[in-house]
């Protein structure tokens, strides 16, 4: 089997960069939060957690209403074009 990053010439897949230590990766912060404060409250956490979850479900729920209004007046106005 040969390496899918080396191409048809290279060496095999099971000693592909066998030999080099592994990368560091850099902190995921995951869609933008911010990093967890160590230093702060547990129950003050979880009350930001729980607002701030509050608010991503009140948007998703805005979008999705606002995705359902428009493909309902848009299938009344080209139902040939829209799905």
């Amino acid at each position: 089997m040969r390496c899918t990053v080396c191409g048809p010439t290279g060496h095999n897949k099971t000693s592909h960069h066998r030999n080099l230590p592994p990368k560091e990766k850099p902190l995921s912060r995951g869609r933008g939060r911010p990093r967890k404060i160590h230093h702060q409250d547990p129950a003050v956490t979880a009350d930001e957690a729980k607002a701030a979850a509050r608010v991503r479900r009140m948007h998703s729920y805005a979008r999705a209403k606002a995705a359902a209004a428009a493909k309902k007046s848009c299938t009344k106005c080209f139902p040939a074009k829209c799905s």
